[in-house]
């Protein structure tokens, strides 16, 4: 199944639809037409609904309602299940069959359309512009009308403003009729998992408009909750959940059933495991199996299936067993009417493929959708104490099955005999449903933490404490609830209730109350349609019941696709079966022997595996590894789940071992440091910046801004410390910091730890998890949590969070994703006297590694010069007798040479780094005593210097790459120019707005009274253009080659600008003129220092450093630079016209000149329309303030500044 397809078609054909059903319903109240006589009464239910529900609403009711009807038709056409067929042509025709067999003056009697009713229609004695299209509106109309008897759930009877609001078009090739016969092929519609997919693909553009709701007031309303929290479950993993409760069930009470055959998701008990069977089960008709959250049905249609196989094992006739399921043994729960329509439809298609006359005496399946009951009809229905939660059904539809109601109350519930009360039955019904025990409940819940609506989190949090946070935590006890003793409970959901602290009492809960028969931690990539890590999911089944056997875990986590998960998922169960005690390696001739090794054909698999298992098909087959042996003892487990309570938090850690749960019982990290969460601001656009936005004299302790830490992405040991905090007057602001109604918004936490040395990390990662060092002077934010300590282990504790054990320690506390203090205060810390020292200094060295590397960015606060420069000429501002560069005394200086020096400085850093880490992980393990479960090895990838292009892995080994590092030093000697920085003078020069430039001792151009023996000149006013062409001496590209010159040598100038042009892949002025300005806002994290004035086009540009941005720079930058540019161009032209006329050159000359000349009218005009704009904002004098930042200074000089995209969102 093409699912790329399907999502385009249904998201077009609704799109489409909606349109239609627009269209027409402005017609419908509009026009006064013949066809419209006679339906005032649908048309006046049409305005009440519109004034009730508002013409959204409607629109998009009437266009679903026409789409799963149409869908429906497409489906049964393609199984052969109607005749004619409804929305299909008949084999070489282009009309639907029904229509053609109309015309040829075939009608079915059912329809209730006489022979003249099709004559008065076709031949336009009715005055229809379409005869054809009127008569197959009226049979489409006829048969939903006919269906209706089989399917109401799905095809109500019309005779109201459904019908009206059809749309007109249904029979061209650009009909939503045909864009459904084409978007389902006959291949598709074999698979009752096309409706749940077309459902998903259908409301996505809702589910979007609904995660854009979360943040409102109030949270999502019912039908955005329905949408927001859509989710198609893989097909694996709806197997898994039903083999392992319904046919667990079935497998212990006939242990010798062919069933297990049919079952290839089924993990088989452990030997001498205790099976419990719910003590009311004598039979298969006694089996009770629910969905709460069913949503079109996927898991229903699977557990139809296999109670199929099982009635059949047992000897019922095909004829019973379909009614029989929907009687005894099926049950679904949905908030979404939508959701209602479409499970019931595939659950009767799935009893149709089973039974061809199932139609004829077809019982409706026995599925509800929750509907709002008002608290008239639920007072008349009893007396019910003021806290009852009878009550609650006046917002069912958002609180769902989560409402609980007692057998007892739903026995209370009166309706007196005498009457027929629609409501007082639905509500009956509904308390039905939720008050009953089930045998097995299967779902895959809603997930929603941001964004429940008030009345759904108002009832969460008075009935489910422990697991408030997410309705999928929610569902956990609800369905636990919902079972029958010795019952099993099974659901996919997302895996941050194993490890979370704000889960700890709910896991607590399921741990001594229920028993983990299987699980499977499925991590990042489950459902093929979400990428990324966030989303990382779980699939379990939990037994009603409490014994001491083992549960079993398969460990999917690192397997990076949904297929792959599939095949190392088969591969577990088949190894787990082949042996009595699954961890114990089979041998052959004394040597190791598994499946796929050098001692066996990959495709060879045991013999019990049947031959239409999913894993013999070689694409999923393919999955497997042939270089990794069969047995996945590093990702199939075996675990007592008591022992989870002896870790702090009580994970679900079910691949910790005996002797790594004993070492909880060590000293913990909290015992010798203090772990806080630093200021939240809860408003960082308005109280954080980058460093290098504002006045460089505004930073440090008692200033306006301090340095702080707000986290940032993976990197360890040192680093990411990039913004700043306004702490003036001891954060007086953000401690102030209020709503409307004077409630403090921001939280100053913990302010007496700020400036202090600390270890910190990121509290939230996609990944692998990193520790850095802090220095005294810094703030923290609350995203970059921190240990405090007067002892002198910080580099201990350091060095054991960065290693294996580190990240080992952290997936069992659950801090592998929101990594909070409690997480990281928890963890055992065993110490080693012996290697402390050793362990010690290898920190050490690691910090200083990175902070070299760190140090070496401009983005660094401390950085001090380009790392070629330090290469070649020394440290900068030392000494000439200490000075020890590569140029000093050396010409010709060539830049390759210096390039090769930093490449052989930093690849010794990076390996250095890397064998650091690898010991340290050597002592850990050995340490904490895990040697036969973690190894030392370190990815190269997960080295962490070099991180901004420098290097790319290869092979194994580091490539590092020169334009990368040509780039950073282009973007240092633009800093040179523009003053910000000096090849003289280390770190920063020009930082702050009005410096007396002749304070800087350093030569300034145009300045005579400044030094005269500086290396670089600064600009005088911090505006350099950067063109296509050589217009100016004193442009960008034309300073850079006289810095190259300057720096390195006139002998080795061309050699040097050669080897930096190769680098960069181009002319340097081509990379200037296209390129240095977007990777200058990248490199800048979109807040960048130099900024791009430019024409519409290009065609004029000029770099102007913000911190010397004045109230006269446009004026200057119109005078030296604009004007002078524009004379230039109408003298080149000038010259090109006067070409055009002499008769002394050829004419492909002739026609060369007037093709530039007309280029160079068109950028004269550019120019000019330039010009004027900036005429007219330089009048302004604009001023900015560099507190105000980037994202605030740089929109006022509006589109005379190249636009970065997303900025002023941000």
């Amino acid at each position: 199944m093409n699912t790329n397809a399907l999502k385009i078609f249904a998201q077009q054909t609704r799109k489409k639809l909606r349109e239609l059903v627009q269209t027409k319903l402005k017609l419908v109240l509009t026009t006064d037409s013949a066809e419209l006589r006679g339906r005032e009464k649908d048309i006046e239910t049409l305005k009440n609904k519109i004034a009730h529900s508002g013409e959204d609403a409607v629109v998009e009711e009437v266009a679903y309602t026409w789409f799963n009807r149409v869908m429906a038709f497409r489906f049964m056409d393609a199984n052969g299940y109607t005749n004619p067929r409804i929305v299909t042509p008949a084999e070489g025709q282009q009309r639907p069959e029904i229509l053609q067999d109309a015309l040829s003056g075939s009608v079915l009697e059912e329809l209730f359309i006489s022979v003249d009713e099709v004559n008065d229609l076709l031949s336009g004695r009715t005055g229809v512009a379409d005869p054809q299209a009127a008569l197959y509106r009226r049979l489409l109309v006829a048969e939903c009308n006919r269906w209706g008897e089989v399917m109401p759930f799905l095809f109500e009877r019309i005779a109201d403003y459904t019908e009206l609001l059809l749309p007109d078009d249904l029979l061209s090739e650009r009909s939503f009729v045909t864009d459904i016969r084409q978007g389902m092929s006959d291949d598709d519609c074999q698979q009752e998992q096309l409706i749940g997919w077309l459902y998903q693909f259908y409301i996505i553009d809702r589910k979007d408009d609904a995660e854009q709701n979360k943040t409102k007031k109030g949270g999502l309303k019912s039908d955005e909750q329905a949408a927001a929290t859509q989710l198609f479950t893989p097909h694996w993993i709806v197997r898994y959940m039903v083999e392992n409760t319904l046919g667990r069930i079935w497998l212990a009470m006939h242990p010798q059933s062919n069933l297990k055959a049919l079952m290839p998701y089924y993990i088989a008990p452990l030997e001498n495991e205790k099976v419990p069977i719910p003590e009311e089960i004598n039979g298969v008709e006694d089996i009770r199996f629910i969905d709460p959250c069913m949503g079109s049905g996927h898991v229903l249609v699977y557990a139809f299936e296999l109670f199929c196989h099982i009635y059949e094992e047992e000897g019922y006739q095909p004829s019973q067993i379909p009614n029989l399921i929907f009687e005894k043994n099926l049950f679904g729960i949905d908030i979404d009417p939508r959701c209602y329509q479409l499970a019931s439809f595939a659950l009767s298609m799935k009893a149709r493929s089973f039974y061809s006359r199932f139609f004829r005496r077809a019982v409706a399946p026995n599925v509800i959708a929750l509907h709002n009951v008002d608290s008239g009809t639920i007072a008349e229905a009893g007396k019910w104490p003021e806290k009852s939660t009878m009550w609650s059904f006046t917002n069912v539809d958002t609180i769902g099955s989560l409402l609980k109601i007692t057998p007892a109350e739903y026995e209370s519930i009166h309706i007196p005999s005498t009457i027929w009360d629609a409501p007082l039955k639905e509500l009956k019904l509904q308390a039905k449903f939720l008050s009953e025990k089930y045998h097995c409940v299967v779902t895959n819940p809603p997930y929603l933490g941001k964004g429940m609506g008030d009345e759904l989190k108002e009832y969460i949090q008075k009935y489910y404490p422990d697991s408030k946070s997410d309705t999928m935590a929610t569902f956990m006890e609800r369905c636990q609830q919902m079972c029958t003793q010795d019952g099993r409970m099974s659901m996919i959901n997302q895996h941050s209730w194993m490890f979370l602290s704000s889960y700890e009492n709910l896991r607590v809960k399921l741990i001594e109350h229920s028993h983990i028969e299987t699980l499977i931690h499925l991590g990042p990539r489950t459902f093929p349609e979400i990428g990324g890590e966030v989303v990382q999911n779980t699939a379990f089944v939990l037994g009603n019941y409490v014994n001491a056997d083992k549960g079993q875990y398969v460990r999917l986590v690192d397997f990076e696709s949904p297929m792959m998960k599939v095949a190392k998922f088969l591969q577990a169960v088949i190894w787990k079966e082949s042996f009595a005690n699954p961890l114990n390696i089979p041998t052959r001739d004394n040597k190791p022997y598994y499946w796929g090794s050098e001692l066996m054909d990959l495709w060879e698999l045991p013999d019990f595996v049947s031959q239409d298992h999913p894993l013999r098909n070689r694409d999923l087959f393919n999955q497997l590894d042939p270089n990794t042996h069969w047995v996945p003892k590093s990702f199939y487990f075996n675990a007592n789940q008591n022992e989870f309570e002896k870790i702090p938090g009580s994970p679900i850690g079910y691949w910790v071992s005996e002797k790594m749960i004993n070492a909880f019982e060590a000293t913990k990290i909290k015992d010798k440091f203090t772990g806080k969460e630093g200021v939240g601001t809860r408003d960082d656009n308005r109280f954080i910046r980058y460093l290098w936005e504002v006045n460089k004299s505004n930073i440090g302790i008692n200033l306006k801004w301090i340095l702080t830490d707000k986290a940032g992405g993976f990197r360890k040991w040192f680093g990411n410390i990039s913004h700043l905090m306004n702490w003036e007057n001891d954060g007086y602001e953000i401690k102030n910091y209020r709503n409307e109604s004077g409630k403090l918004k921001s939280r100053p936490q913990n302010v007496q730890y700020l400036f202090k040395e600390a270890l910190s990390w990121g509290k939230v990662t996609s990944g692998i998890q990193s520790f850095r060092f802090r220095f005294n002077g810094h703030g923290f934010n609350d995203a970059a949590p921190s240990l405090f300590s007067d002892y002198s282990d910080k580099h201990y504790v350091l060095s054991m969070l960065n290693s294996k054990i580190g990240g080992y320690l952290l997936n069992i506390s659950g801090g592998t994703l929101n990594t909070t203090v409690g997480c990281v205060e928890s963890l055992p810390l065993i110490y080693n006297i012996k290697y402390k020292e050793l362990i010690e200094g290898i920190s050490t060295t690691n910090v200083n590694i990175s902070k070299q590397d760190w140090d070496a960015h401009e983005t660094s606060w401390d950085f001090k010069t380009s790392p070629l420069i330090e290469i070649a000429f020394g440290e900068v501002g030392a000494d000439d007798s200490q000075s020890s560069g590569l140029c000093i005394n050396n010409n010709p200086c060539l830049l390759k040479d210096i390039y090769r020096n930093y490449v052989n400085i930093w690849r010794e850093r990076f390996f250095q780094l890397h064998a650091n880490e690898e010991e340290l992980n050597r002592q850990f393990i050995e340490i904490y005593g895990l040697q036969d479960e973690l190894t030392p090895d370190v990815p190269l990838e997960e080295i962490t210097i070099l991180q901004q292009g420098e290097i790319k892995f290869v092979d194994g080994d580091i490539e590092f790459q020169s334009d990368v590092v040509m780039k950073q030093f282009i973007s240092y000697l633009v800093g040179c120019f523009m003053g910000r920085y000096s090849v003289d003078k280390p770190g920063l020069i020009i930082a702050d707005t009005n410096v007396d430039l002749h304070s800087l001792g350093l030569k300034v151009q145009g300045l005579e009274d400044t030094p005269q023996d500086s290396t670089l000149e600064i600009d005088d006013d911090g505006i350099i253009p950067i063109l296509d062409d050589e217009y100016f001496n004193d442009d960008m590209t034309v300073r850079i080659q006289g810095a190259i010159e300057k720096l390195f040598g006139h002998e080795s100038y061309a050699e040097n600008i050669r080897f930096m042009e190769e680098a960069l892949g181009k002319e340097l002025r081509k990379y200037m003129d296209k390129d240095f300005y977007k990777e200058h806002v990248q490199r800048y994290k979109k807040r960048p220092i130099y900024w791009m004035f430019s024409s519409a086009k290009g065609a004029f540009k000029a770099l102007v450093y913000m911190h010397r941005l004045q109230s006269d720079s446009l004026s200057k930058m119109h005078a030296d630079y604009v004007l002078p540019f524009i004379s230039m161009l109408e003298q080149k032209r000038a010259h090109l016209d006067e070409l055009q006329v002499r008769e002394d050159i050829s004419s492909a000359e002739m026609n060369r000149a007037r093709k530039e000349s007309e280029q160079l009218r068109s950028k004269l005009m550019e120019v000019r329309d330039f010009e004027q704009r900036l005429v007219a904002m330089a009048s302004r004098r604009i001023t900015i303030d560099l507190d105000d930042g980037v994202r605030i200074n740089y929109p006022k000089f509006g589109d005379l500044l190249v636009k970065i995209p997303g900025l002023e969102k941000e």
